[in-house]
């Protein structure tokens, strides 16, 4: 008889991530306190809830992958600065499944990429997600390292964008 249980099946998930991303390993860690949803410019603004997110690739469900939520995430690091537990890079398991739902043929869907775009935009030009000032403005080292991010994946409008917006405020 085969030794193999539905228990395996949903660790079979984390174990491709964890081969993908060594790094992803450490998301079993999570202890679900939701300082990470609470700090997340991207939950104020859409679905996104990242504990949601890690609690599916935990159980192996794979219709993550198939979520607008990986799509809302804008990588900035914030959940990983308050994650009281060390070493959970969750913006890099978010690139990992948005990989990873590539590969199935899955992706953003349109109204999804559209809002993902302009909250990206919004949130590159001025470091904030919403239009009203919230005092969470985005670290210019982070908005740096994004902008390299842009040039690397060829989205140049984000640049055009961020460099007008600081022109405007040169003036």
């Amino acid at each position: 008889m085969d030794d193999y249980s539905n228990s395996d099946e949903n660790w079979h998930f984390y174990e491709e991530l964890i081969e993908d991303v060594d790094e992803n390993k450490n998301i079993i860690q999570c202890i679900s306190c939701g300082k990470c949803v609470g700090d997340c410019p991207a939950s104020k603004v859409s679905n996104f809830n990242v504990r949601k997110v890690i609690s599916k690739v935990l159980r192996g469900d794979k219709s993550v992958l198939n979520d607008s939520d990986i799509w809302y995430c804008y990588l900035c690091e914030r959940c990983k600065r308050v994650c009281p537990k060390d070493n959970i890079n969750i913006p890099l398991l978010i690139i990992n499944l948005r990989n990873e739902s590539f590969k199935k043929g899955y992706g953003p869907k349109y109204n999804d990429l559209r809002k993902y775009v302009e909250m990206s935009e919004r949130f590159l030009k001025s470091g904030v997600v919403l239009d009203e000032p919230l005092g969470d403005k985005l670290p210019q080292e982070r908005v740096n390292e994004l902008n390299e991010i842009c040039n690397f994946a060829r989205v140049k409008y984000v640049f055009k964008a961020s460099k007008d917006h600081k022109k405007s405020k040169k003036k």
